[in-house]
C-alpha cells in the first residue's frame, strides 16, 4: 500500500477509537458521586426519575463521546464527552446551575450499563478495524470517492488531514459565512429563532480544530471569524441574546484571537485592524467587550501595540465626560481611555519612557472621574514608591465615588492601614463588610476589635436597622438576622424573623431557631402555611407546602395540634387530589 494511503488508512482506523484505547480516561466511570457533583439536587432527582422511567434511548459510545436521546417534553439529544470530565451538552433549553435532568438521566444510564457499553464500543471498533484491514488500496479509494460525494463535511475533514486545507488556497471568510447562514435558514421560523432552539455549530468548530491540529492557524481563524460574524449579524433574530448564542459568539472570538496569536506579523496586523474596526463598530454593542479582550490578547509585541496606538489615537476623547450628565458618552469615552491606558502601560514595560509619562498624565487627569483610573493611579504611585501620595489618591476616591464602587479602593487601603493606622483599618473593615457582606471581613473585624467588639457590633446593628427598609443592593434586614444568629443572639433573631411574617424566612432559620422556640415557631407556621398554600396551585407548589409541613411536624410537643392541622388541611383541599397526594407522606 502506498505510504500516503496507508496514513489515511491508519487515520480511519483510529479516528473513532473508544476512549479506553486512547487514553484510559473512560475508566473514570461516571459514579453517583460524580454525577451529583455536576448538577443541582433538583436536576439529580428529576434525572433519576427519568432514568427509572426508561426515558433514555439510543445510548451509544463512539470516539470518546456518548450519545443518547432522552424523552422529555420532546426527544432531546444529549452528548457526553468522556475524555473531558463528562463535559456534556443537551438540546433542551435548560439555562440554570449545573447539568439538566436529561444529561443526568443519560449519565445514570451510562453508569448502569457501563460494562456492556464499553464492550460494545470495543467490539464495534475492532470490527471496523478488521473491515479496513480487508480492503486493498483501490477499494478504499473507491469507497472514499463515493462517500465524499455524499458527505461534504467528511471530504473537508479528509482534505485538511491529507493536505492541510480544504482546497488550494483555502476558503474565504464569505464562503464559510454562507455555510453558517444556511444553518440559520434551516433553524428559523419566519425569520425568527425561538428560545431553546440552539443551532449546533460543531461542524464548523470541528473543521477549525482539524486546521489547528495541522497548525494551519490562518484557515482556522477564518472559520471562527465567519462563525462569530454570522452569530453577531443574526442576534436580532434569536430569542437568547445573552445565553447560548452570546456564549457561542464569545467562544468564537476567543478562538479567532488564539489563532491570530500564532500568525506571522503581516497577517496578525490585518486582524488587529479587523478587531479594532469591530470594537469601534459595536454591532451589537454588547459584544464590544469581547473585541476589547481580543485586542488585548493579540497585542503583545511592541509593533502590535504601536499599531493599536495609531488606530486608537484619532478616536480618543479630550476628556472624560461626567457620568451624571451623559452616561452613554461617559461610558464610551471611558472604554477608549482604558484601552489607551492598556497600550501605554504595555509600551512602558518595553522601556518606553514617553509612554510611561503619558500614562501618568492620563491617570492624573481622570482619576477623580473614574474609580478604575483612581485605583490604577494609586497602584502606579505605590509601585514607584509614592505610598503617601497613593493613599491620598485612594482616600480621595472614597469621597468622590458611590460606596458600591469603592470596594477595590478600600482593599488597596487595607494593605496600608493595617500597619499605619489601626483605627482607620478597623473602620475600613467595617465599611468593606457592609458594602460587600463578605463574612471574612466581619470575622477579621471581630478579631481585630478585641475587647471593643461590642461597641463595633452596636454600630453594625445600628446601620442594618437604619438601612432595613431602604432599596439597595443588600437586604440588611436579613443580614441583621444572620448577625444575630452568628452572635448567638437568638431571641433577637426570632423577633426579626416573626416580624417578617414570611414563610421563606421562617424556613431559612428553622434549624437555628425552631428547637429553641418551639411554640413561637409552631404558631408562626400555623398562621403562614395556610396563606402560602392558598397563594397558587400546581404540583410543584404542593410539594413546597408539604416540605414545610414536614418541618412543622418535627417541632416537638405539638403532635395533637399538628394532627388537627393536617385534618383541617385535607378537608379544605379535598378537591385538589394532587395536593392530597403530596400530603400522604405526612
Amino acid at each position: 500500500m502506498p505510504v500516503a494511503l496507508k496514513s489515511v488508512f491508519d487515520y480511519l482506523s483510529s479516528a473513532n477509537t473508544c476512549a479506553v484505547e486512547r487514553n484510559g480516561v473512560l475508566s473514570l466511570k461516571p459514579t453517583m458521586g460524580r454525577i451529583r457533583a455536576l448538577c443541582t439536587v433538583d436536576s439529580f432527582n428529576r434525572g433519576m426519575q427519568y432514568f427509572k422511567e426508561g426515558r433514555v434511548h439510543k445510548l451509544r459510545l463512539s470516539g470518546g463521546v456518548v450519545n443518547a436521546m432522552v424523552q422529555g417534553t420532546r426527544a432531546y439529544k444529549v452528548e457526553i464527552n468522556v475524555d473531558h470530565g463528562f463535559e456534556s451538552t443537551c438540546s433542551c433549553p435548560y439555562d440554570f446551575e449545573g447539568y439538566c435532568k436529561h444529561i443526568v438521566a443519560a449519565l445514570l444510564a451510562f453508569n448502569e450499563d457501563y460494562p456492556s457499553i464499553i464492550d460494545r464500543g470495543e467490539v464495534e471498533q475492532a470490527t471496523v478495524a478488521s473491515a479496513l484491514q480487508g480492503l486493498d488500496a483501490e477499494q478504499l479509494k473507491d469507497f472514499l470517492k463515493k462517500e465524499f460525494l455524499r458527505d461534504k463535511l467528511l471530504q473537508d475533514h479528509f482534505m485538511i488531514y491529507a493536505t492541510g486545507e480544504v482546497k488550494r488556497g483555502g476558503k474565504s471568510v464569505d464562503d464559510y459565512k454562507k455555510e453558517v447562514d444556511a444553518l440559520y435558514d434551516d433553524a428559523s421560523t419566519n425569520g425568527y429563532i425561538e428560545y431553546g432552539n440552539m443551532i449546533d455549530f460543531a461542524k464548523f468548530t470541528d473543521v477549525a480544530e482539524r486546521y489547528i491540529e495541522k497548525r494551519n492557524f490562518a484557515e482556522a481563524a477564518k472559520v471562527f471569524q465567519a462563525l462569530s460574524e454570522v452569530i453577531a449579524e443574526n442576534m436580532d433574530m434569536v430569542d437568547d441574546s445573552d445565553g447560548y448564542y452570546g456564549e457561542s459568539f464569545s467562544e468564537a472570538i476567543q478562538s479567532v484571537a488564539s489563532c491570530v496569536s500564532s500568525l506571522e506579523r503581516e497577517k496578525k496586523s490585518g486582524y488587529i485592524d479587523y478587531f479594532f474596526e469591530k470594537f469601534m463598530e459595536k454591532k451589537p454593542d454588547y459584544f464590544e467587550e469581547e473585541y476589547d479582550e481580543a485586542l488585548r490578547s493579540v497585542c503583545v509585541d511592541k509593533d502590535d501595540l504601536e499599531q493599536l496606538r495609531e488606530l486608537l489615537w484619532p478616536h480618543l476623547p479630550h476628556f472624560l465626560p461626567d457620568s451624571k450628565n451623559n452616561w452613554s458618552r461617559h461610558y464610551d469615552s471611558k472604554v477608549l481611555l482604558h484601552m489607551q491606558a492598556f497600550v501605554l502601560d504595555s509600551l512602558a514595560k518595553f522601556g518606553d519612557e514617553d509612554s510611561r509619562r503619558e500614562l501618568y498624565e492620563l491617570f492624573k487627569k481622570n482619576y477623580r472621574k473614574d474609580e478604575e483610573f483612581c485605583l490604577l493611579y494609586a497602584e502606579m504611585l505605590e509601585k514607584d514608591g509614592g505610598v503617601d501620595e497613593a493613599i491620598k489618591v485612594a482616600e480621595e476616591g472614597l469621597n468622590v465615588f458611590q460606596p458600591r464602587l469603592t470596594t477595590e479602593l478600600r482593599l488597596f487601603l487595607n494593605r496600608h492601614y493595617e500597619t499605619l493606622s489601626p483605627e482607620r483599618y478597623k473602620e475600613n473593615l467595617k465599611k468593606l463588610f457592609l458594602q460587600t457582606i463578605d463574612w471574612d471581613f466581619y470575622e477579621k473585624l471581630k478579631k481585630f476589635s478585641g475587647k471593643g467588639w461590642n461597641s463595633m457590633l452596636e454600630e453594625i446593628v445600628g446601620y442594618c436597622l437604619s438601612s432595613h427598609d431602604k432599596n439597595g443592593y443588600h437586604d440588611y434586614g436579613t443580614i441583621l438576622i444572620d448577625i444575630y444568629v452568628r452572635e448567638k443572639m437568638f431571641e433577637a433573631a426570632l423577633n426579626e424573623v416573626l416580624a417578617r411574617k414570611n414563610l421563606n424566612m421562617l424556613s431559612r432559620y428553622y434549624k437555628n431557631l425552631a428547637e429553641k422556640y418551639p411554640t413561637d415557631y409552631f404558631n408562626a407556621y400555623r398562621e403562614l402555611l395556610l396563606v402560602y398554600a392558598d397563594a397558587k396551585m400546581g404540583r410543584e407548589h404542593y410539594r413546597e407546602v408539604a416540605s414545610e409541613l414536614k418541618k412543622m411536624k418535627a417541632i416537638r410537643g405539638f403532635e395533637k395540634e399538628f394532627k388537627d392541622y393536617i385534618k383541617m388541611f385535607k378537608e379544605k383541599y379535598a378537591k385538589r387530589p394532587a395536593f392530597i397526594d403530596e400530603m400522604k407522606q405526612l
